[in-house]
C-alpha cells in the first residue's frame, strides 16, 4: 500500500516537472518521496533542483540535509536545518527539522548536542515517536541511564507494537552507505539494550 502510494506520488511529481520544469515544490517532493524509498542519490540531486530555484524553500534544505545524513554525510545536516529555521517554517514542521539535527548528531557521535536538538523537537511537539526512540538512544549514550529509560517507557506506552524488526526496515536499511551503517549501528545497539526487541 505505502509503495504505491509512493509511486503515485512520484509520478505526480514526475508528471508536475514535465509540465513546469525545475518547479521547486515538486522537485522537494519528488525528493522527500524517493528519500523515503531509499533512492537517495536521486532524492539529493531533486533537492538541489529545489533549493537553485528557490533558496528559500524551507522544507527543500531541511530534507535535503537529512537525506544528506543517510548518505554518509551527516555533518551537512545541521547547518542545512540552520537554515531552514532561519528561513522559517511552522512550530510542528521546526519539530520535524530539529530531530533531523539530533538524528544527525547522533550519527556523528555527539549524543549531547543530539539531546539538546531532540528535546527542541520534543517541546513543538511532545508525542514525536521517532524523537522520543532517538533520545532514548541519546540519553544512554550519554550515561543518563535512568532519563532514558523512561524515555523509552514513555515511547513503549504509544508505541508498544514498535518491534526491532521495524527499526531494521525504517533505519538500518534505508542506505547502503558504509559511513552511515557504521554510524547507524551504535544507535541500534543502544536501543536493544534499552529492550527494543
Amino acid at each position: 500500500m505505502l509503495r504505491t502510494a509512493s509511486d503515485i506520488g512520484r509520478r505526480a511529481a514526475a508528471k508536475a516537472l514535465e509540465i513546469a520544469p525545475g518547479h521547486a515544490e515538486a522537485e522537494c517532493f519528488k525528493g522527500m518521496l524517493c528519500s523515503s524509498a531509499g533512492e537517495l542519490e536521486t532524492a539529493s540531486i531533486a533537492f538541489a533542483r529545489a533549493v537553485e530555484a528557490n533558496n528559500s524553500l524551507a522544507i527543500a534544505h531541511a530534507f535535503g540535509g537529512y537525506n544528506a545524513a543517510f548518505l554518509g554525510r551527516a555533518e551537512e545536516t545541521l547547518q542545512a536545518v540552520e537554515r531552514a529555521i532561519k528561513i522559517g517554517g511552522e512550530n510542528r514542521r521546526e519539530s520535524v527539522w530539529w530531530f533531523f539535527a539530533g538524528f544527525a548528531e547522533l550519527l556523528l557521535g555527539r549524543p549531547s548536542a543530539a539531546v539538546s536538538f531532540l528535546e527542541k523537537s520534543l517541546n513543538r511537539n511532545p508525542g514525536y515517536g521517532t524523537a522520543q526512540l532517538f533520545l532514548a538512544a541519546a540519553l544512554r549514550a550519554c550515561g543518563k541511564r535512568k532519563e532514558a529509560e523512561n524515555t523509552m517507557a514513555l515511547f513503549k506506552a504509544s508505541f508498544g507494537g514498535y518491534k526491532q524488526d521495524a527499526f531494521t526496515a525504517q533505519w538500518l536499511s534505508r542506505s547502503r552507505s558504509p559511513v552511515y551503517q557504521a554510524q547507524i549501528a551504535p544507535l541500534a545497539e543502544e536501543l536493544r539494550q534499552l529492550g527494543l526487541r
